[in-house]
């Protein structure tokens, strides 16, 4: 009976630690700086594997679909500290912050979600990660969301944890996807 039992608590920490290895990989701005730097964000937007693609018949209605079944599988939880992970452990988790959504959303929208038969190119989504700060107190938080830039009718901002697209506020201080980084202010200064 006992071995079978540490075979079996043998074969979860064999399966369960890499998982979290990685995630440890990316915590705190010492370690997600550098990843950065390099001006693209490869190591955190990622193709998720073999899943089924979110289509629609305009572009709408693709990222329509995707945002829709990140809302309805993805739970909120707050980090303790800044820890970022890829969009391939998040697909397999399915919870974690606001970054960690917009960085899963973002993924999926460039690599599992076409339109009029093709998918979307780099230069259309981007993680946006801003600092929020309220009059007398200073900042307060940071905050992810994802931008999207429409073929037809400007630019867009997808709120983590919502269903609905909004106009405007696009971009943040710091904005990337696989291929690019763009801006970074505070978040790429540092050592």
């Amino acid at each position: 009976m006992r071995n079978k039992i540490f075979v079996c608590l043998l074969i979860m920490a064999i399966t369960l630690l890499p998982s979290f290895a990685l995630a440890e990989d990316y915590e705190g701005w010492d370690d997600i700086r550098p990843l950065l730097k390099d001006g693209k964000g490869s190591e955190f937007v990622m193709d998720v594997g073999d899943i089924d693609d979110f289509t629609g018949e305009t572009e709408i209605e693709a990222v329509g679909a995707a945002v829709e079944w990140v809302y309805e599988k993805y739970t909120y939880k707050e980090d303790v500290g800044e820890v970022w992970t890829d969009s391939d452990q998040m697909y397999d988790r399915l919870e974690g912050d606001c970054e960690d959504w917009a960085i899963l959303l973002t993924a999926l929208l460039r690599f599992h979600t076409k339109y009029d038969g093709q998918a979307i190119s780099s230069d259309k989504v981007w993680v946006a990660i801003n600092l929020v700060t309220e009059p007398g107190i200073g900042v307060v938080v940071a905050h992810a969301w994802v931008g999207y830039r429409l073929d037809k009718g400007g630019i867009i901002h997808i709120e983590p944890g919502l269903p609905d697209l909004y106009r405007g506020r696009p971009y943040g201080m710091l904005n990337f996807n696989d291929e690019w980084v763009k801006g970074g202010g505070f978040y790429l200064a540092g050592p």
